[in-house]
C-alpha cells in the first residue's frame, strides 16, 4: 500500500482553525451561560473562545502537518542503516534530554503522581515524535533522494504503538512515584538519569512497532484503539480520579482533545474537498490566522469577556498569559494588550506591579491615581467593662477549612455545629467574619502576627514561608503581660522544628497530632483524624494550669480534605459536601467536650472564647472546589464568635477580620497596646456598642500564589474582588441583595458607586502596603510633581549635567561646623529628561582631608535616575559626620552623573573641575 498526501498545502492549520473556532462557539456559549453574563458581554465571551481556540486548532493543526509531510518525505528514501542508526540515536538523545526536564521541572511539586505522569507524557509525547521524524533525519544525513513511494504506516502505529509507549512510560513513571528524592546534588542528578534512560531507546521502539505488519484494515484499526486504549485511559482516570487528577486543568485539556477530534473529523469529511490550487489553502489558513487574532487582540479589551472566559472557558486563560508574554515590548512581564494592564508598554518601571511612590506625579502602577500614603495604624484599645474578670483566661479556637454557612448559627439546614450553635447563643455572633486569605498558609499567621499577609515580614529561606525574626506575636504579646500561654496544633504546617512563628512566646507548644493526618495530595490532601486527641489534650492542658491565668490556641484540623465518615455523629450522605458537614459534626462534637471541662472546673466564669475557621471551603461555587487561590465568599467567610463573661449575647452586623482578634484578645486581657497589629479592638463591638462606620468598615483579603494574585475588600454590603494579576478584572456582588455571590454586578448595576468607590479604596491600599517603611514621608518631603512649586534652594545655581539633568541649588546648614559636629546638605534637582538604568549620580567632597565617596542614590534609595521624570524637582538630603580630629579648613562638595566611563557634561563650564564634576559648594571646619 502507499501513501500519497491528499492535502493542500496548509490544509493542516487551515482545519484547524475551522475546528477550533467550532469548538470554540459552543464552549464560549457555555461559559456565558455558566458564569451570568448576557447580551454583549455573552457575544464577546463566544466571540474570544472562538478567536483562542482557532488559533490553538491553527497551532496545532500547523505542527500536526509539519510532521506528517516530514515523516512522509522521510519514509520516500532508504537511507543506509549507519544514518538511521544515528537518526535515532540523536531522537534518543532528544527524548532523553526532555524525560530529564520535565523530571527536573517537576522535582518540586508535592503531588508525586501527577509529577510522574507529567514526566511519563513527556518522554513520550518526545519520543512519538521522534520515531516520526526518524526516517526523514536518516534521509536528511544521509542525502538520499526520493526512490520510491511514501508507503503508508501500519494500523501497528495506532494498534502495538500506545502499549509499547505505555511500557515504558509507566517504567518511568514508577521510578517516579513513590521514589524518595535525593537532596541536590550529584546523588540528584545520578537519579534524574536513572529515571530518563529507558527514554533513550523509546523512538526507536516505537518505530519498530509502528513497522510491524497487521492484518487489520486501516478502517477497523482506528475505532479499535479509540474503544480499547479509552477504556483503559477511562478506567485509569476513574481509580485515580479523587486523589491526584480532579485537580488538573480538566476544561483546558477536555477543549484541546475535542478541537483534535473535530479537526480529525474535518479532515475525513471535508479535507479532500479542499481546493488544491497552489497556496490557496496555506492563503485560507493565513487569512483564518490574522482574522482569529485580530477578533482576540480587539474583543480582550472586554473585561467581562476576559472574565468569564478565563474563569469557564477552556484554553483562553492559557493563551491570554502566552499572548502577554508575546506582547510585553518592555520587558517588565507585563503586556498592555490582552488586559495585561501595562498603562505604558515602553517604560518598563511602569506596570500593574510596580510600586507607585506618592508624590512624584507618576501613576507607576497604572491604577488611574497616584498613589496614597500609609500603611494602617495600629489598632486602639478600648475600656474593658467592670463586667469583665480581671482575671480572665483566654481559649482561641481555630478550625481549618470551616465555612461560616455549614453552620446552624449561620442558618444551614443541617444540625452540623450543636455546640458552636450554643457557645454563638452566649457570646457575640458576627454575622460577616471574615477571612484575609483563603489558606492557612496565610490566613493562620495574620492571626498569630494581627497583621494582613502582605503587610508580614516573611522568612522564605523554608517553603511555606515562616514569619520573619521582627514579627510579633498574639502570644508574645500575652505572655508578656502575665499569661501562661499554649498552643495545640494538629497539622504538620505548624511542626516545631521548622518554626515558622507560632511557637514563639508560647510556654507550651504541641504538633505532636499532626503525625495523625498522612498526605496524600501533598499539603493539600490528608488522610486521619485528630479532634477527639486534640480535645484530650485542651482537657489536659485545662486540668493542669487552672489554677493560673492562661491562654490556649487550639487548631482542629479535621474538616479539611480528605473528608472522611465518623461513625459517633450522624451521617449527612455520601458527596463530599455530605462528608464535609460530617466533618464539622464530628470537630464540632470535640469542641463541645472542650467547652464542657472549662465548666466542669468552674473555669466558664472568668474564660472568654474566641472560634473562628482559619478559611473555607468550595464546592462548585463559581466553578471552585477546595480553596488556596480564590477569595469568594465559600472560600473567607469564615464563623466569628466571641464569648465573654460579663458581656451580652447578640448578633452584630459589623464586619470583623482576622487582625481584629489579636488586639481584641490583648486588650480584653487588659494589655499594653500592640503598635504592629493592624485591625480593630471589637471590645466596643462586645459590649453592646454599634460603631458608627458599620454600613462603610471594611475587610482586606488577600491571596498570592502560582496562579496570580488576588485582592479584595468586603464590607457589610458589598464585596469587592481584583482579579489583579494576570487578568485585571474585577468583581464586584450585593450581599445584601445576593449573599451566594451569584450575580457579579461589576460594569452592570451599581447605586451610588459603591462598587468603583470600593475599588479605589482598594487599589490606594494595595500600593500603599506594597511602600518601603517611611517611604511615603520621605518622597513628600523630596520629591515635587511637575507643575507644582518647588522650594527655592538656599544656593541657588542654574547648572546642567548633560541636557537630562538641571542642578537647582543647594542648602548647606550650618555652613561653618566644629570639628566633630555634622553639616547637612540638601541638593536640588530638576529632571529634564529621561536616563536609563545604567546611569548613576555620584557625590564627592574634597577638603584639607583628602578625599570623600558619598555616593548613594538620592531620598535613601527611593530615587535613581531611572525613577526621575520631566518636570519633576528631587531634593535630597545627605548628613556628613565631621570627625573630631580631621583637619580644619574649607570643603567642597561635587556632583555629577555617570555610565560606566562616561560622563554627562557639565555646564555652564565655569562649574566644572578638571575631571569633569560640578563644583557644587563649599562648608568650613573650624
Amino acid at each position: 500500500m502507499r501513501a500519497r498526501t491528499q492535502f493542500p498545502v496548509g490544509a493542516g492549520p487551515l482545519l484547524g482553525a475551522l475546528a477550533g473556532g467550532l469548538v470554540g462557539v459552543v464552549d464560549g456559549t457555555r461559559a456565558a451561560l455558566v458564569f451570568g453574563v448576557n447580551g454583549r458581554s455573552a457575544a464577546a465571551v463566544v466571540v474570544l473562545s472562538m478567536a483562542v481556540d482557532a488559533l490553538a486548532g491553527l497551532v496545532l493543526g500547523l505542527l500536526g502537518e509539519v510532521v506528517l509531510r516530514l515523516a512522509l518525505w522521510g519514509r520516500r528514501a532508504q537511507p543506509p542503516l549507519a544514518a538511521r542508526a544515528f537518526a535515532y540515536a540523536i531522537a534518543g538523545a532528544l527524548a532523553f534530554a526532555a524525560t530529564s526536564s520535565a523530571v527536573e521541572v517537576t522535582l518540586a511539586r508535592h503531588n508525586r503522581f501527577l509529577a510522574a505522569g507529567l514526566v511519563a507524557l513527556a518522554a513520550v509525547g518526545a519520543a512519538l515524535a521522534g520515531a516520526l521524524l526518524g526516517p526523514a533525519l536518516a534521509r536528511f544525513i544521509s542525502m538520499r533522494g526520493a526512490a520510491r513511494a511514501a508507503s503508508a504506516p501500519s494500523p501497528a502505529l495506532l494498534l502495538l504503538a500506545p502499549p509499547a509507549a505505555g511500557i515504558v512510560g509507566g517504567v518511568i513513571f514508577l521510578a517516579l512515584w513513590r521514589a524518595p528524592l535525593p537532596p541536590p546534588g550529584v546523588a540528584l542528578a545520578r537519579f534524574v538519569l536513572r529515571v530518563s534512560a529507558p527514554a533513550l531507546v523509546l523512538p526507536w521502539a516505537l518505530a519498530r512497532v509502528a513497522a510491524v505488519r497487521l492484518r487489520v484494515p486501516w478502517r477497523w484499526a482506528g475505532p479499535l484503539a479509540a474503544v480499547v486504549y479509552g477504556a483503559v485511559a477511562a478506567t485509569a482516570v476513574a481509580r485515580n480520579w479523587h486523589d491526584n487528577l480532579r485537580f488538573a486543568p480538566w476544561v483546558d485539556i477536555d477543549v484541546g482533545a475535542a478541537v483534535v477530534v473535530v479537526a480529525l473529523v474535518l479532515a475525513w469529511l471535508v479535507g479532500p474537498r479542499l481546493p488544491r490550487g497552489r497556496g490557496r489553502a496555506a492563503a485560507g489558513a493565513a487569512a483564518a490566522f490574522v482574522v482569529a487574532a485580530a477578533l482576540l487582540l480587539g474583543v480582550s479589551a472586554s473585561e467581562a469577556a476576559r472574565k468569564a472566559g478565563a474563569a469557564r472557558a477552556g484554553l483562553v486563560g492559557p493563551t491570554l498569559e502566552v499572548g502577554r508574554q508575546l506582547l510585553d515590548f518592555d520587558g517588565d512581564g507585563y503586556a498592555g494588550w490582552l488586559g495585561g494592564g501595562d498603562c505604558d508598554d515602553r517604560d518598563p518601571e511602569v506596570h500593574p506591579e510596580a510600586i507607585d511612590y506618592p508624590n512624584d506625579g507618576i501613576d507607576s502602577d497604572c491604577d488611574g491615581q497616584d498613589a496614597a500614603a500609609g500603611a494602617p495604624p495600629p489598632a486602639v484599645m478600648a475600656p474593658v467593662p467592670a463586667s469583665v474578670p480581671g482575671d480572665l483566661n483566654l481559649v482561641f479556637l481555630t478550625i481549618d477549612t470551616l465555612r461560616a454557612d455549614h453552620l446552624g448559627c449561620y442558618g444551614y439546614g443541617r444540625p452540623t455545629s450543636p455546640e458552636i450553635d450554643r457557645l454563638a447563643r452566649e457570646g457575640t455572633l458576627f454575622e460577616n467574619g471574615w477571612a484575609h486569605a483563603p489558606s492557612t498558609r496565610y490566613s493562620m499567621p495574620a492571626l498569630a502576627s494581627g497583621r494582613w499577609p502582605s503587610a508580614i515580614e516573611w522568612d522564605e529561606s523554608i517553603w511555606w514561608p515562616r514569619l520573619g525574626r521582627g514579627v510579633r506575636t498574639l502570644a508574645e504579646a500575652l505572655h508578656d503581660d502575665g499569661y501562661f500561654t499554649g498552643g495545640i496544633f494538629s497539622f504538620n504546617y505548624f511542626a516545631a522544628s521548622d518554626r515558622r512563628g507560632f511557637e514563639r512566646g508560647m510556654d507550651f507548644y504541641d504538633t505532636s497530632r499532626a503525625a495523625l493526618h498522612v498526605a496524600v495530595n501533598g499539603p493539600m490532601e490528608s488522610r486521619g483524624s485528630s479532634s477527639r486527641q486534640l480535645a484530650d489534650d485542651a482537657i489536659a492542658f485545662f486540668d493542669a494550669h487552672k489554677d493560673r491565668k492562661f491562654f490556649l490556641w487550639l487548631h482542629f484540623y479535621d474538616p479539611h480534605l480528605s473528608y472522611e465518615p465518623h461513625a459517633e455523629v450522624p451521617s449527612f450522605g455520601t458527596k463530599d459536601v455530605d462528608l464535609y458537614d460530617g466533618e464539622i459534626r464530628f470537630t464540632d462534637l470535640h469542641v463541645g467536650r472542650v467547652l464542657a471541662r472549662l465548666k466542669e472546673l468552674g473555669l466558664w466564669g472568668r474564660t472568654a472564647v474566641v472560634l473562628t475557621g482559619d478559611h473555607g471551603e468550595g464546592f462548585g461555587e463559581h466553578g471552585v472546589t477546595a480553596h488556596g487561590f480564590d477569595l469568594y465568599a465559600a472560600q473567607t467567610r469564615v464563623p466569628f464568635i466571641v464569648r465573654v463573661p460579663g458581656l451580652p449575647a447578640q448578633r452584630a452586623r459589623v464586619p470583623a477580620g482576622h487582625v481584629d482578634i489579636a488586639p481584641t484578645l490583648v486588650n480584653l486581657a487588659r494589655g499594653k497596646p500592640e503598635p504592629a497589629f493592624f485591625g480593630h479592638s471589637l471590645v466596643p463591638e462586645l459590649a453592646g456598642a454599634r460603631p458608627s462606620d458599620e454600613a462603610t468598615r471594611w475587610v482586606f483579603q488577600e491571596v498570592t500564589s502560582e496562579r496570580g494574585k488576588k485582592r479584595a475588600l468586603v464590607t457589610s454590603s458589598r464585596h469587592l474582588i481584583w482579579n489583579w494579576v494576570p487578568n485585571n478584572t474585577t468583581e464586584c456582588y450585593d450581599r445584601a441583595r445576593d449573599p451566594a455571590e451569584e450575580h457579579d454586578s461589576w460594569g452592570r448595576s451599581d447605586p451610588g458607586g459603591a462598587c468603583q468607590a470600593l475599588k479605589g479604596e482598594l487599589q490606594r491600599l494595595v500600593s500603599a502596603l506594597a511602600l518601603p517603611a517611611g517611604a511615603a514621608e520621605k518622597m513628600a518631603r523630596g520629591v515635587t510633581p511637575p507643575g507644582a512649586t518647588a522650594p527655592r534652594p538656599t544656593h541657588v545655581l542654574d547648572a546642567m549635567l548633560g541636557d537630562q539633568i538641571q542642578v537647582r541649588g543647594y542648602d548647606v546648614a550650618p555652613e561653618i561646623v566644629p570639628p566633630g559636629g555634622e553639616v547637612t546638605v540638601t541638593y536640588h534637582f530638576a529632571a529634564k529628561k529621561r536616563l536609563g538604568p545604567e546611569w548613576r549620580l555620584f557625590f564627592h567632597l574634597e577638603g584639607p582631608g583628602g578625599f570623600r565617596n558619598m555616593d548613594h542614590v538620592p531620598l535613601e534609595g527611593l530615587m535613581p535616575l531611572s525613577r526621575w521624570r520631566p518636570g519633576q524637582t528631587i531634593r535630597d538630603t545627605w548628613r556628613i559626620p565631621i570627625s573630631p580630629a580631621g583637619p580644619r579648613g574649607t570643603y567642597t562638595l561635587y556632583i555629577g552623573a555617570f555610565r560606566a566611563a562616561e560622563h554627562l557634561a557639565v555646564t555652564p563650564k565655569t562649574f566644572s573641575d578638571a575631571a569633569g564634576r560640578l563644583r557644587l559648594g563649599t562648608f568650613v571646619v573650624r
